[in-house]
């Protein structure tokens, strides 16, 4: 004899076990989110972590690059420029919120054509 399910518990069962995984895990979140053909704002704070600076210089233009960074503080931009190497706290020293997103722009573009020119 087999144990019968209702099909729909079944299914809420898993989303709401998914849904607790995404909550708790929001890299996992994030990774789902850009395979997905839809547009999604996040809080920055939520976001430094997770965020690759490269990745958004790379995937859109100039100008939406420096928008997305502008979200962030200043803070959260240090960490991240530290976190892939584009810069040292030295280097960010003092800088306001617009040199410091075109550091992480002029950097991160150099970084991303030398990635090119070597694969």
């Amino acid at each position: 004899m087999t144990d019968q399910h209702d099909p729909l518990e079944v299914i809420d069962k898993f989303l709401g076990a998914l849904r607790s995984e995404l909550a708790a895990n929001p890299e996992m979140t994030y990774r789902i989110i850009k395979a997905l053909p839809v547009s999604v704002t996040f809080e920055a704070a939520e976001m430094t972590e997770i965020v690759n600076p490269l990745e958004i210089i790379s995937q859109n233009s100039s100008e939406k690059a420096r928008e997305l960074f502008s979200a962030f503080k200043p803070a959260e931009l240090k960490k991240m420029a530290r976190r892939v190497n584009l810069a040292s706290s030295t280097d960010m020293a003092r800088l306001s919120l617009d040199d410091l997103i075109d550091l992480i722009m002029s950097r991160g573009s150099q970084k991303i054509a030398e990635r090119s020119s070597i694969g």
